[in-house]
């Protein structure tokens, strides 16, 4: 259930930008506000075994990601995760929810 509200807390930090924060003293305490918070959470995940899936520039392997695009690119070898539009999660060795990616194809 805590998973939603650390996704949360992600998006929340990375919409306040640096210079946002730089610039006004109660937008740079919210943010930091939100970061502490979110690393609180981040370190009870870790002592409950839960890890954070985020394979941008892995291989996709089907077990640890659910692909929902697949796009052509010369440039990366095919069957790489380009995009992760959802990290996933597991708990020791067991998926709790698989990343959500993009993999790149031949052209």
């Amino acid at each position: 259930d805590l998973i939603g509200v650390l996704d949360n807390l992600y998006r929340a930090s990375d919409s306040i930008s640096d210079e946002e924060a730089a610039n006004n003293e109660a937008v740079k305490a919210l943010k930091e506000g939100v970061e502490i918070t979110k690393k609180e959470l981040i370190n009870a995940f870790e002592k409950n075994h839960i890890r954070r899936i985020d394979p941008i520039g892995e291989k996709f392997d089907p077990n640890l990601h659910q692909a929902i695009a697949q796009v052509p690119n010369k440039d990366i070898e095919p069957g790489s995760v380009i995009e992760v539009m959802q990290t996933g999660y597991l708990i020791k060795d067991r998926v709790i929810r698989p990343a959500m990616v993009s993999v790149s194809k031949a052209e």
